[in-house]
């Protein structure tokens, strides 16, 4: 047995006010991508490597959170995207242990899946659209409306593009969306969405098709604050913030994700809006500042819970 026990970790949940609104986050874990110029192509991959060592990243090991907001708007729980799942042939199977935990990470934090009333899809990737429904194919948030762009719902359950697929991996995003998605439409619990729509108190939806055909965001305005819920807009903290033309191996169409990530950097900037960045360090909540010809990361302070005082107790 060691001498040294393990270190408490840290809650793999976190809360804080934005206006009205009460909002979790919730983490469905890592995903360990590998070396980072695999994952990230650009002409001059040692720029990818320079880069990370300047921040003190690893660029032999990039490891992407996965961080679900849920907002308790008072009338609406709306919960932004839903983790790889934990179906052994297409979830964690695939992804492995580290990820795949938020459902139980959820009831941690005092939330019940049943209770959701909304999930605000960004997008019908695997790691954002898997956690849907479980290994059987039933529903797990089962009273939720889900709200995803039609453009995304069409491309990804049409199983008849999987046959043109290079590998197993992209073959499998279209038979995990569609074990994912379809149980929801057909049981009539599905909503399209497009630019400008609302999907719940304070929170419309702003297209950005180029990582994925109907890839879209989320403005979440309460109190006079604004986040924005970017999902796959932008992947890393440093890489595609510092540069962002530079692509991302999964990016549908690479010049129009580009496109995007400079048109919501330049949103947030000016509106001095607060981001979600999904795949973030958690929790993924800061801001930008402009730094050259890219932008920098700023987490944000978190409030923390302190212990209650022994005299106030026994008051």
């Amino acid at each position: 047995m060691s001498a040294h026990p393990p270190t408490d970790r840290p809650s793999p949940y976190a809360r804080f006010r934005h206006g009205e609104f009460e909002c979790t986050v919730v983490s469905d874990g890592l995903l360990e991508m590998g070396p980072a110029r695999g994952n990230f192509p650009t002409a001059d991959p040692a720029e990818v490597d320079a880069l990370l060592l300047d921040h003190n990243l690893s660029p032999e090991a990039v490891r992407l959170n996965e961080n679900i907001l849920i907002v308790d708007t008072g009338s609406e729980l709306v919960q932004f995207d839903t983790g790889v799942g934990t179906d052994p042939a297409l979830g964690r199977g695939f992804f492995g242990p580290t990820a795949g935990h938020a459902v139980p990470v959820m009831r941690a934090a005092g939330i019940d899946p049943a209770d959701i009333d909304v999930i605000a899809l960004t997008h019908a990737h695997p790691d954002h659209a898997w956690g849907l429904v479980d290994p059987d194919g039933r529903p797990l948030y089962p009273n939720a409306v889900l709200a995803v762009h039609k453009a995304e719902f069409d491309h990804w359950t049409d199983l008849s593009k999987v046959d043109a697929m290079p590998d197993e991996h992209r073959k499998d995003h279209f038979r995990g969306a569609h074990k994912n998605l379809v149980p929801y439409a057909e049981a009539d619990r599905i909503r399209f969405v497009d630019d400008g729509d609302t999907v719940a108190t304070g929170i419309t939806v702003i297209t950005t098709p180029g990582h994925s055909p109907g890839h879209v965001v989320y403005r979440i305005e309460s109190g006079g604050e604004t986040i924005i819920c970017w999902g796959d807009l932008c992947h890393h903290q440093v890489l595609l913030l510092q540069r962002p033309d530079w692509a991302f191996q999964f990016d549908f169409h690479g010049p129009n994700a580009s496109a995007q990530r400079r048109r919501i950097y330049e949103l947030v900037d000016r509106g001095r809006h607060a981001v979600l960045g999904y795949h973030f360090p958690f929790p993924g909540l800061g801001h930008l500042r402009r730094d050259g010809d890219g932008y920098a990361w700023l987490p944000s302070e978190l409030e923390r819970a302190l212990p209650v005082p022994a005299e106030a107790v026994h008051a």
